[in-house]
């Protein structure tokens, strides 16, 4: 999707839109802290990570709202709401507008929330910034301090700093931050079925309406404020699980959201099949920030963790 670059016209091809994007805000941004002189930088929460956010470090020890990186990348380049200046222009105007609070008030282990991303593409980078992460299975379990105060969020990396701080290890801040009160990270639990049903009604574009499967009534598409997180949290899957009535299949396809399929209407084959399409797809597509796991999950109620389904003997595509 061709889109105006910053200050001249240039265009961003599709498998590297979010790379360059990103790039090329983040220098408009900080030409535009430059000619605000007001002594202002700019920081990054989870830089270079999926859940990647601008914020301000002023001075003092007082923290700003962060806005995602994401939101940036969909309103410049998929909605095309923003071109890149606009947009850096706006968010510092948000950030004059908005209460500032403490960072002692933040950095809580009561307000630490789970953010999970692909093992093999972050290791690097989570080592490199000093933040705080669990290896499990093939992703990357790691955590930000995070605030909701009407619509903004208070966040921060939680690092290897806090942890000596705290005197814990990752594993028990693991165990602490995933028994939590549900309405604390916003889970949506979306029935696929009702939601695309209701989305073809409501769509005047159709003339015939596709009928919509009706095995998708037992898939759930789950997801937070954290994103894909929510499958780390016990009391989330539990009930995912009361609503389906069976053992789960968990296909942790996106660090945004996951989908969730009752086993006696899932053939686990098809699901490694689909999940290794998505990641190619997110591969080719430079949307590989999204990619979060190749491999399916069960839910086992006992230990109220995610394990490993048995892996189907198919041969997996080459990486294109």
């Amino acid at each position: 999707m061709p889109r105006k670059g910053r200050r001249e016209m240039y265009y961003y091809s599709e498998n590297e839109a979010y790379d360059d994007l990103r790039e090329d805000f983040i220098d408009e941004f900080k030409d535009q802290l430059q000619l605000r002189d007001k002594g202002e930088k700019l920081k990054l929460v989870g830089e270079g990570t999926p859940f990647e956010a601008i914020m301000l470090k002023g001075g003092g020890d007082l923290v700003c709202p962060s806005i995602p990186m994401e939101l940036v990348y969909l309103n410049c380049y998929v909605y095309e709401s923003y071109e890149i200046d606009q947009a850096a222009k706006h968010i510092l105007g948000t950030f004059d507008e908005v209460e500032w609070i403490p960072r002692e008030q933040l950095e809580q282990i009561e307000y630490v929330l789970i953010y999970p991303m692909n093992l093999a593409e972050y290791q690097d980078k989570l080592v490199e910034e000093n933040i705080a992460y669990m290896p499990y299975q093939d992703m990357a379990v790691t955590f930000q301090f995070c605030i909701e105060k009407g619509e903004r969020s208070y966040c921060g990396d939680v690092t290897k700093e806090h942890l000596e701080k705290w005197g814990i290890s990752v594993e028990e801040l693991f165990e602490k931050a995933r028994y939590k009160d549900l309405k604390e990270i916003g889970l949506q639990i979306v029935n696929m079925y009702d939601s695309l049903t209701t989305s073809f009604e409501n769509d005047k574009s159709f003339l015939l309406k596709p009928v919509v499967p009706l095995e998708l009534k037992q898939v759930y598409n789950v997801f937070s404020v954290n994103g894909g997180g929510a499958i780390f949290y016990p009391e989330a899957m539990e009930l995912v699980h009361a609503k389906l009535g069976d053992e789960m299949l968990i296909i942790p396809n996106d660090v945004f959201g996951t989908y969730v399929h009752a086993q006696s209407v899932s053939n686990l084959s098809k699901l490694y099949e689909g999940l290794y399409g998505e990641n190619e797809m997110k591969e080719e597509t430079g949307e590989k920030r999204h990619k979060l796991s190749e491999r399916v999950f069960k839910y086992d109620l006992e230990s109220r963790k995610l394990v490993h389904a048995v892996f189907p003997k198919i041969e997996k595509h080459k990486m294109r």
